[in-house]
């Protein structure tokens, strides 16, 4: 007999951030996590400070000072928050335009909004990670569903 835990990690949420202020995604696999997370590397590499990006190219990778690895991941975890709303998000309350209308989610107001709202995107990031996180972390990312049939039944 085999026990488990009964989770659903690819599953519709909606992520509470304070102040009224809420944003619902669609599904997403543990593949479309790590393949926007390869995406989101790429872009930060690309949209590093100059000063970081010009010392980049000057040394090796391990020469390279902690700062560049920091401004390197701050960068990316805002990418894939981007990306993976961008991509899964269905909607979002309590943002609202200049008029006071609802804000749609966009690329260009998710980008405006993780702007005026940096600290947005660190909850963003660990909340919409979670559940992979945890399945990685317990050696588990890419176990079978328990909704697939297997071989034993």
């Amino acid at each position: 007999m085999v026990l488990r835990l009964a989770r659903r990690l690819g599953v519709a949420r909606t992520i509470e951030l304070g102040y009224n202020v809420t944003v619902s995604h669609r599904p997403f696999g543990y593949a479309d996590w790590r393949e926007a997370e390869a995406a989101a590397m790429r872009l930060a590499r690309s949209t590093l400070p100059a000063d970081l990006a010009f010392k980049a190219e000057m040394a090796d990778d391990e020469d390279l000072g902690p700062e560049h690895e920091e401004a390197l991941r701050g960068q990316a975890a805002r990418h894939l928050v981007k990306l993976l709303l961008s991509r899964f998000g269905t909607g979002w309350t309590g943002i609202e335009n200049e008029s006071g209308d609802p804000a749609p989610m966009t690329p260009e107001t998710l980008d405006m909004f993780l702007e005026l709202f940096p600290g947005v995107a660190g909850t963003l990031h660990a909340s919409l990670l979670a559940p992979w996180i945890e399945a990685e972390r317990e050696g588990n990312a890419s176990a079978p569903s328990p909704d697939t049939a297997t071989a034993e039944g």
